[in-house]
């Protein structure tokens, strides 16, 4: 299958195959899963009534979909999963199954704006995510946090973070 993402504005998205999008608000992120022949298979909406974006989106190893980008303000993800925001954007992580199921998501941020802009899949099952941050730091939880080097927080470092397959933080730079 092929997957893609990216955001809308419009009220509701018609994508065929009889599914829909519906917008929560301002942009909201979207992946869509086709099959070989371009038909879709299943989409979803990610927002809440602010700005939210999807980045970047690539297949798992186990057959699903991990999703990349960033949010401002609550967003609930359906099957218990919700993602709460700090009041700046932060970046976002969301893992799904193969049925468009989410399975866990991780919000990325501190006390200013912070952005994933990449995802990929690992050779060991985890996810590896790229992006920049402006907060001082960032505690993404397993004992592992970034810390920006700039003396002005008005400035953005890089930033490289290493999930395991559950979505625990092994390690970012």
């Amino acid at each position: 299958g092929i997957i893609a993402g990216g955001y809308f504005n419009s009220d509701s998205i018609d994508l065929g195959n009889g599914v829909t999008l519906n917008n929560n608000g301002s942009h909201d992120g979207m992946i869509i899963k086709y099959d070989a022949d371009g038909e879709v298979q299943w989409a979803k909406g990610i927002g809440g009534s602010n700005d939210d974006e999807i980045t970047s989106v690539a297949e798992t190893r186990d057959g699903g979909i991990i999703a990349g980008g960033y949010f401002y303000g609550d967003i609930d993800l359906g099957n218990g999963v919700t993602l709460n925001n700090n009041g700046k954007y932060e970046g976002m992580i969301i893992k799904y199954d193969s049925e468009g199921n989410v399975q866990w998501a991780k919000g990325i941020g501190g006390s200013r704006d912070d952005r994933i802009q990449s995802v990929a899949s690992t050779s060991d099952g985890g996810i590896i995510a790229g992006g920049y941050f402006e907060s001082s730091s960032i505690d993404l939880g397993n004992g592992v946090a970034l810390n920006n080097n700039s003396s002005s927080t008005s400035y953005s470092d890089g930033m490289i973070i290493k999930y395991d397959a559950n979505g625990t933080a092994q390690w970012a730079k």
